[in-house]
């Protein structure tokens, strides 16, 4: 049995199933995390989609903020852009199963072995990973019950509260843990979250007295364990993090780059080339 883990998918079908033939995915006996954003942007959303579905006792996606977008727009809580490519999904006869689907996953999973966690954007330097797994389990809490699902997406859209207080409840709660697990990138020197810089580099960001949020994250342990944390969001780092407990998988597969799967038992990584597809946009 291989586990591996595989970076932001944004639809690109084609790369997708090029990479699981390069790693000889074998259905029967292999589990694959994925680190979220299954789509949005990509040319083929549906077949991405449908053929995890179709797979999906072998897949365990986390949640991404090109998701969470989609079931917003579903939900008539934004508006569809041409430019995120929902149509295919939202013109399917199976769209109520898809919306179920969605709203199923999780914003972070825990490998059965121990070795490592996965979540789209990253967990907040002040959460142990027990607070991240709580979090998440609050949130897809929120997600099975259609009322407050409908109350969430209404009111996730804001760049508040900016700082963790583990007092907080409701929907303040609620969205700071969404912001975390889906859209965080930068934070300030006192921890807050940067939602304004969502396209400069980690160098550039440097100058402004921002740091990625890996730089102030304790070691992870989950009691006596080392763990490891996989996440995607971040294209523009091209999977490259200083730290060996901190594993990041996004290379931009969608803006012409590449998409990777991360091996957890050897270590390795495994690529495959876009077809090219978009040029980076804020």
């Amino acid at each position: 049995m291989a586990v591996y883990c595989i970076g932001d998918l944004h639809g690109c079908c084609d790369e997708f199933m090029k990479l699981l033939e390069k790693i000889s995915f074998d259905e029967r006996r292999d589990l694959i995390y994925l680190t979220g954003d299954l789509i949005g942007r990509g040319p083929k959303p549906l077949e991405t989609v449908r053929f995890i579905m179709d797979h999906r006792l072998s897949f365990r996606p986390v949640l991404g903020n090109h998701d969470l977008n989609f079931l917003a727009v579903v939900a008539g809580e934004r508006e569809a852009r041409a430019r995120d490519n929902l149509e295919p999904l939202l013109n399917s006869p199976a769209l109520d199963d898809i919306v179920a689907y969605f709203c199923s996953l999780p914003f972070m999973e825990f490998d059965d072995d121990g070795r490592f966690a996965v979540c789209h954007a990253g967990i907040h330097p002040l959460w142990d990973l027990q607070t991240a797994k709580k979090l998440s389990k609050e949130l897809s809490k929120v997600l099975s019950d259609p009322l407050r699902r409908r109350l969430y997406l209404r009111n996730m859209y804001k760049d508040s509260p900016s700082a963790w207080d583990p007092e907080c409840q409701g929907m303040v709660r609620w969205r700071f843990a969404t912001n975390v697990f889906t859209r965080m990138r930068l934070v300030h020197e006192d921890l807050s979250l940067d939602y304004g810089h969502s396209t400069v580099s980690p160098e550039e960001a440097k100058k402004e007295h921002l740091d990625p949020w890996f730089d102030y994250t304790p070691e992870l342990r989950w009691h006596k364990n080392r763990w490891r944390l996989v996440f995607g969001h971040w294209a523009a780092l091209n999977a490259k993090c200083p730290r060996d407990d901190v594993i990041a998988l996004d290379t931009g597969c969608v803006w012409g780059g590449s998409l990777t799967a991360w091996n957890s038992q050897s270590g390795k990584r495994v690529s495959v080339p876009s077809k090219g597809h978009l040029k980076p946009s804020k």
